[in-house]
């Protein structure tokens, strides 16, 4: 019998992370279905030039409308359609550690997550990836210390969160809709993480400071028409494909960022000047600082996810 051709839609950068993320699916997939479905695994760029004679496409729509069967996208870009509780993972020191991290988007929280997703979406979500897990902050000179983002230029996506963050130190905002539009003269900082470094910062930006202030988190997600097209098993089968997946992409991620952390000659290859280990008392006066977010913040998001997710 002919094998089912589904299409995987690569949004984020470095590719190389998340194909790498859709091969292992694949994988775990054709492990528990006998090879019934055949995923093609398309960069944005080919999936334009091959499906939409080039034309420039929204990923998040197609998945949406159903030209797409799965993606992988960044968790913010959730919050951006209206499933605004995908912003509360980008909180500041909301993870105590990955095993921390693993229970919510393992359980019950997770769970919730993606139901509040389809709620808001109709796109189903399946498990929680990381992509480069904890946040570090580049720029364009050493930031040894809050008081060093005074005056700067900080990029920044929608996330209201992060604008409060960039706020409270004293940093000034700018915005970053597209990469294309932004005039990377005028900012000095920018959030990222070790295997994202030469995806979000721009060369200029050469030091980095190990600030684990947030999770860059992203999610497995698949259209609902594909969804319930499929039989129970099937249903059962994406799922577990998903789980193991995701398990294995965030604890990938873990290794990628402790070698490049630890690695000089890593560092040298990517264009980073020095990393920069922040003191412990330097973290907790950023934690204290960026504390009443979590007040401020407690009734926008739903299901009292934040005390939910400190509490577990």
């Amino acid at each position: 019998m002919a094998k089912q051709k589904i299409k995987w839609l690569l949004f984020h950068e470095p590719a190389e992370l998340f194909i790498r993320t859709a091969e292992d699916f694949q994988k775990h997939l054709d492990t528990l279905t006998n090879n019934k479905y055949e995923i093609e695994i398309l960069t944005l760029t080919d999936y334009q030039n091959k499906y939409l004679d080039g034309l420039i496409c929204d990923p998040f729509l197609e998945l949406k409308e159903g030209r797409v069967q799965c993606s992988q996208l960044f968790s913010d870009i959730l919050g951006d359609y209206d499933a605004t509780d995908f912003y509360a993972l980008s909180m500041p020191y909301l993870f105590k550690d990955h095993d921390h991290a693993s229970r919510v988007f393992e359980g019950e929280i997770g769970k919730s997550l993606f139901e509040h997703l389809y709620e808001k979406t109709q796109v189903r979500g399946l498990s929680f990836t990381y992509s480069g897990g904890y946040r570090c902050t580049a720029s364009t000179t050493p930031i040894r210390s809050i008081e060093d983002f005074a005056g700067k230029t900080y990029s920044r996506w929608r996330n209201p969160v992060h604008a409060d963050m960039i706020d409270m130190v004293g940093a000034k905002k700018v915005d970053r809709l597209t990469d294309s539009e932004t005039d990377w003269d005028k900012v000095n900082v920018t959030q990222t993480t070790y295997p994202r470094y030469h995806a979000d910062a721009h060369r200029s930006q050469k030091y980095v400071a190990d600030t684990k202030h947030s999770m860059y988190v992203t999610s497995i997600l698949l259209n609902d028409s594909f969804w319930n097209s499929l039989s129970e098993q099937d249903q059962a089968h994406f799922t577990q494909a998903g789980f193991l997946a995701a398990r294995k992409e965030r604890a990938q991620s873990v290794a990628d960022a402790e070698e490049i952390k630890t690695s000089e000659s890593k560092q040298e290859k990517l264009g980073i000047e020095e990393v920069i280990t922040w003191p412990e008392e330097e973290i907790s006066k950023l934690k204290t600082l960026w504390s009443p977010l979590y007040e401020k913040y407690k009734n926008f998001f739903g299901n009292n996810i934040l005390d939910k997710i400190k509490k577990i």
